[in-house]
């Protein structure tokens, strides 16, 4: 029985081996057999039956493939809990691919990986530490609130090193499972603003006590409307509000918060693009990070990158 097992286990490899080869090449992917293979090096999955997703999702412009097993990676412990069931590709009536989980369905594009993304963060299980309570603690941060009054305090969330800086505890004393505030490459702010324009702020509310998910909020305008998500970090649905962000609005404007004028979507500036693409991959050449100048190596090593032996001794030095 041993024996038999891994025969099926090698078997089932090779078929979705060979079927994620065949998504690559049908999609005319350059080096599709060195794609493949750092695919097989990222997909942890029982069997790596996740690599035909992995596939799909790459052929389809999706090419960060970090950012793929970051979300995949949620996915396979949630599956282990039995906390979702199998997700697998689905042909839909107008030809185009999507991810099946349960009756949800995704684009296998990036923005539909978005979706996918946020699907699962909502269903990790919540931390098995105890419940926060009391007051929100004094912020740890050098940023100031773009607006404070009644006890909110709204923070601009609009740069990738800020937004880790507030998710990783600067705001409150306590760390979130924000996916726009995480380290390394499976941070999700670069997909959110590449596409949805999103323009995050945070805001925190000291009118709630840490154990009330709404003490902080990201408030996400989009660049086709606003999406929220609270401390529990399932993005659509927060505490006492539900789905309906206009609720939420309301609720900022009873406070005083000039929602419409301060809160608003902030297309992607020339400077931000350009920034993007040079700090975005890890980069371990000890000439390129010498002349990056000081303040995008401070925003370098605020994405969660890792310093090179030689490129962390000249940082000392």
């Amino acid at each position: 029985m041993k024996y038999l097992q891994k025969y099926i286990s090698v078997f089932e490899s090779k078929r979705t081996e060979q079927e994620g080869l065949n998504i690559l090449n049908a999609a005319t992917v350059e080096e599709p057999g060195d794609i493949l293979a750092k695919i097989k090096a990222a997909d942890n999955s029982v069997n790596q039956t996740n690599i035909p997703i992995f596939a799909t999702l790459y052929a389809n412009g999706l090419t960060d493939l970090n950012n793929i097993k970051a979300g995949m990676d949620i996915y396979n412990d949630l599956l282990k809990r039995q906390r979702v069931t199998p997700v697998s590709l689905f042909k839909a009536p107008d030809k185009s691919v999507k991810l099946k989980i349960a009756d949800k369905l995704f684009d296998a594009n990036p923005a539909g990986f978005i979706r996918f993304r946020e699907y699962v963060d909502g269903k990790k299980p919540a931390v098995n530490s105890p419940v926060s309570k009391g007051a929100v603690a004094e912020s740890d941060t050098d940023e100031k609130p773009i607006w404070e009054g009644n006890n909110i305090f709204i923070y601009d969330g609009n740069d990738i090193t800020r937004c880790i800086k507030y998710t990783q505890g600067s705001l409150t004393g306590k760390k979130y499972s924000f996916c726009i505030g995480q380290y390394g490459s499976g941070n999700m702010f670069n997909s959110y603003r590449d596409n949805d324009v999103s323009t995050f702020y945070f805001i925190i509310d000291k009118n709630k006590e840490l154990s009330d998910p709404l003490h902080i909020v990201v408030f996400d305008h989009e660049q086709h409307g606003i999406k929220l998500t609270d401390a529990n970090n399932a993005t659509g649905t927060i505490a006492e509000f539900g789905t309906d962000p206009q609720k939420y609005v309301e609720y900022l404007e009873s406070k005083g918060v000039p929602v419409e004028k301060l809160l608003v979507n902030k297309p992607k500036t020339p400077e931000e693009i350009a920034e993007d693409k040079l700090l975005r991959e890890q980069n371990k050449d000890l000439d390129w990070f010498i002349r990056l100048p000081i303040e995008l190596k401070s925003k370098y090593v605020g994405r969660g990158h890792i310093l090179t032996d030689e490129q962390f001794d000249y940082l000392m030095e």
